[in-house]
């Protein structure tokens, strides 16, 4: 993974030259180039470069304050946009969800997961596409070729299972595009899986386990768990629950506890103690918190996500490392943007609260600074941890120290040195009750600081969040994807068992019975996943595919509805009635209650039924003209959509056939 950059950067050149357009002088015998795939792929290593390039581009979907993984947050129950400087973000979503809006930042990410998508597919089309130009001492039965190939089939399983929970039916691509095309069509959701399960059934025969790869590659258990979801989608749960079982007990990873902290280790640094530019401590809390598993599980020093075998897919990236993957900034993503001197943090006495300047404001130097990109819904900050009518502050993942709250951050400002608020707690209200923060929304928040923060060399003065490895899966979710497999077959004591696993571990109060499983269902497993997985899930993802397995399998959820298909198109069912849209009603208070900001007051959450998936970028599409490329239903453009095609499920392990000249659509 150390080469993923440089890597990355040759193979876009490549890719230029595959998708040329087509001309007169196309097809005219040429000598070879020396970047053409007879000269490039030849080997393992050839391969292995496409390989790296899409692994890389899924990096990069976390490897930024606003990047994808923190917008599919931001399109769930866990979170919304906290950027309330940009009005036309995905938030008034019936007005600012268009085809037409081309925001692509903190404030929207939908053109970037959309062109993101068919970028990594043409990276891991290539690997497939072109296995056998190298010459294979094992022929196809080789070890390292189905180990390359298992591997790209991942990548493409990866990423459809993306694009199918955020847009639905889906331009369906299983090669190169190496000449100009404009007459694509999309394919049904549900035939989209059907050949990701035959290619990930194929891939968890040969793809190597953790312990014979580099961090950063694919492992066999990543595999087998991505397996999992899909087999959900398609009602085969209890093949799901097997996969999670071999995971479990035979793929050589086990959870991370108290007693694997070293005996050494009596406390874990979450924040930052001393003064980055006179090394002076600062006021406030010390940053030292006593040791525990879940904050040393998520320690960045001594790489330690990268050596512990919790970890199953993790992507290394530590400061100073040659091939290093930059910085997440995941401080300034998720943390509360106390330092706004605009509609922010006031004293009591109507002053700008904290010191904004870099290398003087102790308090960004202490806990970063944060800009509100993720903010969590009263369900994460609050609901989750009220447990059985007890508030869990014994919990690790919200026990004090680990979870940031705003009465930890102080006055700093100059301007208040000679007042008694210097250095005491921030307060919301006044003591005559006036609100001192009017942007509570992206200024006033708690949240899990322990799996945030990490020290940024970089910035030392303004921290932001520095480089750290990143768990892609590790395996809590194998137990929390086996408990889900469980509900979904009434094996409710099994699922408690595995949700307690993950309970005990974090040392939470209390525990989950049968009877609790049996009426809060699919919903206590999911409340469990945001305590143990927030920041770290595709939450909107997750929280589709289960919508995808209510409508098919007609099971009661716990909110007494029972979803069906209605029609022969999954994907405008689930847009006109979801149990996504039902979640989001019930647990995000903000869309529920229409929020609106206290910086443009006429911009509030809204969202209706379709917002299940997202709008297509128009000029996407419109440049398809042989045929018409659907447009995500109920959109400006969608009316004009025609019937998606059904593919027809290609054997794995050979060379696949263009599945829209595979059904006769094409030539």
């Amino acid at each position: 993974m150390k080469k993923i950059i440089t890597l990355k950067s040759i193979f876009l050149a490549l890719l230029l030259v595959f998708t040329m357009s087509c001309n007169d002088e196309f097809l005219d015998e040429k000598p070879l180039s020396f970047l053409s795939p007879e000269n490039t792929f030849v080997d393992a290593n050839g391969l292995q470069t496409a390989l790296n390039a899409s692994l890389g581009n899924i990096y990069n979907q976390m490897n930024s304050a606003t990047g994808l993984l923190n917008f599919d947050i931001n399109m769930s129950d866990a979170a919304v946009i906290g950027s309330t400087d940009k009005q036309d973000a995905f938030v008034d979503l019936r007005k600012y969800a268009t085809p037409q809006n081309a925001r692509n930042n903190d404030a929207g990410r939908a053109r970037t997961a959309y062109e993101g998508c068919y970028l990594t597919l043409s990276q891991a089309n290539t690997v497939i596409d072109y296995i056998d130009i190298a010459k294979w001492a094992g022929g196809l039965k080789d070890t390292e070729r189905n180990h390359l190939l298992g591997s790209a089939y991942f990548v493409r399983a990866f990423q459809y299972l993306q694009q199918t929970m955020q847009f639905g039916n889906c331009a369906f691509l299983l090669n190169v595009v190496n000449t100009s095309r404009q007459d694509f069509k999309a394919f049904t959701m549900q035939s989209v899986w059907d050949q990701m399960i035959v290619d990930l059934e194929w891939a968890v025969q040969y793809v190597k386990p953790s312990t014979q790869l580099a961090k950063g590659q694919v492992p066999n258990a990543a595999v087998r768990m991505l397996l999992a979801k899909y087999y959900m989608m398609n009602l085969r749960f209890a093949e799901a629950e097997e996969q999670m079982n071999i995971v479990i007990n035979t793929g050589g990873h086990k959870l991370f506890t108290d007693a694997d902290i070293p005996a050494s280790v009596k406390t874990v640094l979450i924040g930052n103690d001393y003064n980055t530019a006179d090394g002076t401590l600062m006021p406030g809390r010390t940053c030292a918190i006593p040791a525990d598993a879940i904050n040393y599980l998520h320690m960045t020093k001594d790489a330690q996500k990268a050596k512990n075998t919790e970890g199953i897919w993790v992507f290394p990236n530590t400061f100073g490392v040659d091939g290093s993957l930059g910085k997440p900034e995941r401080i300034r993503a998720f943390g509360p943007n106390f330092v706004s001197t605009n509609q922010g943090i006031k004293a009591p006495n109507g002053v700008n609260g904290i010191n904004t300047t870099v290398g003087k404001g102790t308090n960004i130097m202490k806990w970063g600074r944060s800009q509100g990109v993720v903010r969590p819904t009263n369900y994460t900050q609050y609901d989750i941890w009220n447990f059985k009518g007890e508030t869990d502050r014994q919990d690790y993942r919200h026990k004090p120290g680990n979870w940031l709250e705003m009465n930890d951050v102080y006055y700093d400002a100059d301007q208040l040195k000679k007042t008694e608020w210097y250095l005491d707690s921030l307060q919301l209200f006044s003591k005559d009750g006036v609100l001192l923060c009017n942007d509570t929304i992206r200024c006033w928040y708690g949240y899990p600081f322990y799996k945030i923060w990490t020290y940024d060399f970089d910035k030392v003065t303004r921290q932001s969040g520095g480089h750290t490895d990143f768990y892609i899966y590790r395996l809590a979710e194998a137990y929390l994807l086996r408990a889900e497999a469980r509900v979904w077959q009434d094996k409710f004591a099994g699922a408690a068992d595995d949700l307690n696993v993950i309970r005990q571990r974090a040392n939470a109060k209390q525990l989950y019975t049968t009877a609790d499983i049996q009426t809060q269902g699919i919903g206590a497993v999911l409340d469990e996943r945001n305590r143990e997985l927030y920041a770290e899930e595709y939450r909107h993802d997750e929280l589709v595919r289960i919508s995808v397995v209510l409508a098919k399998s007609k099971k009661q959820c716990y909110n007494g509805k029972t979803y069906s298909v209605s029609g022969n198109d999954l994907a405008v069912s689930l847009s006109n009635n979801s149990f996504y849209y039902d979640r989001m009603m019930e647990k995000n208070n903000f869309f529920k209650n229409e929020v609106p900001w206290a910086t443009y007051p006429a911009v509030r959450y809204t969202m209706d039924p379709k917002h299940v998936f997202w709008p297509i970028y128009e000029p996407y599409l419109v440049g398809n003209v042989n045929n018409i490329l659907n447009q995500t239903p109920g959109y400006d453009g969608s009316e004009k959509n025609v019937a998606p095609l059904v593919h027809v499920v290609q054997p794995a392990g050979v060379s696949n056939i263009d599945p829209m000249k595979a059904i006769g659509e094409t030539k």
